[in-house]
């Protein structure tokens, strides 16, 4: 609303003109309103770059196929993709992990079913499960999760990054059936923050987020649906919480978020012994087509600023509870 009609609006209410515009003038000289309004012309500043630099990224790639490698070299990997910001799937990373033959189903539950993991369950009736980790956690014995996995599709149980599985003592001799891929990932993963495991049924979904570290994505067993969007997409990804979107990756409400319709959506489906790479910054969503057991790594072997440039997050959020 201009001041002027401000003015006319407060006037047929029985306020004198002279005061309402006293009022209006100290209120645009009030440091708050100063300051809100620098921090509004550099916003739309920063939304008119990044909305050039998406244009310039079509017109260079206007493919949205994420590439696929095998085998690829180290060194081309840190070139091409890690300090570019771009990412790819790589094959043949994982051909010398235990884990691919060894961590079947019904293996698991026979070694580990009894142990108690913490899953995030009752997702399905919670829009956003994401946001409500502490609301949704649950200590269950592993093989109950692992019964889910004969049923249909469900996005209603799943264990996540923040389980902290592979550094409790009884699962710790899961570490010994993973290599962390020579070259790319710091070879000790004893460390806290060093890997990670994922394990749910059919269906799970990890809505639309970024995280604060590049992410190595290594798919064990079944299938996932990735879809990702460069971060320069962010001004129309509808970020409403920390790290989040709130648009449903798989039926986007575009009457209520209409600038969804402009982000350039990447779409690859990671299988058994794929690695994906995840760029720092780049919104992702992942589901599973089917049952699915998944590792990820953050200790790269170079990291030069950008694995740490995102820490504290889009505009001062705090990172994704389960990489915490």
């Amino acid at each position: 609303m201009s001041s002027e009609s401000l003015v006319a609006r407060l006037e047929t209410a029985g306020i004198a003109p002279e005061v309402v515009w006293e009022t209006i003038r100290a209120a645009e000289i009030h440091p708050a309103v100063m300051r809100a309004r620098e921090f509004t012309t550099r916003l739309g500043l920063l939304e008119s770059l990044l909305e050039t630099r998406s244009v310039s990224r079509r017109q260079a790639l206007p493919s949205s196929r994420v590439e696929r490698r095998s085998r690829l070299a180290p060194a081309e990997f840190f070139t091409d993709y890690y300090r570019r910001n771009r990412p790819v799937v790589i094959e043949g990373l994982m051909e010398d992990w235990p884990a691919r033959t060894r961590w079947t189903p019904g293996w698991m539950a026979e070694r580990f079913g009894d142990e108690t993991v913490e899953v995030m369950a009752g997702r399905d009736a919670q829009e956003m499960p994401d946001l409500h980790a502490d609301r949704l956690r649950r200590d269950v014995p592993l093989r109950e999760l692992l019964t889910r996995f004969d049923g249909a599709p469900a996005n209603d149980m799943y264990l996540v990054a923040r389980n902290s599985l592979l550094l409790r003592d009884a699962f710790r001799p899961l570490l010994e059936d993973l290599r962390a891929p020579e070259g790319y990932i710091h070879p000790d993963l004893h460390g806290p923050d060093r890997v990670h495991l994922w394990l749910g049924p059919a269906g799970t979904l990890s809505n639309l987020h970024h995280d604060h570290l590049n992410v190595l994505f290594c798919q064990v067993w079944g299938r996932k649906q990735v879809w990702l969007a460069p971060s320069w997409e962010t001004p129309w990804m509808s970020n409403v919480r920390g790290f989040y979107s709130a648009v449903d990756v798989l039926a986007p409400d575009l009457e209520r978020f209409p600038d969804f319709a402009r982000v350039a959506l990447h779409s690859v489906e990671v299988g058994p012994g794929d690695t994906l790479f995840i760029p720092v910054g780049w919104w992702h969503a992942l589901r599973a087509v089917e049952p699915s057991l998944s590792v990820t790594f953050v200790s790269f072997e170079e990291t030069p600023g950008m694995n740490t440039c995102w820490r504290e997050g889009w505009l001062g959020a705090t990172p994704p509870e389960e990489h915490r």
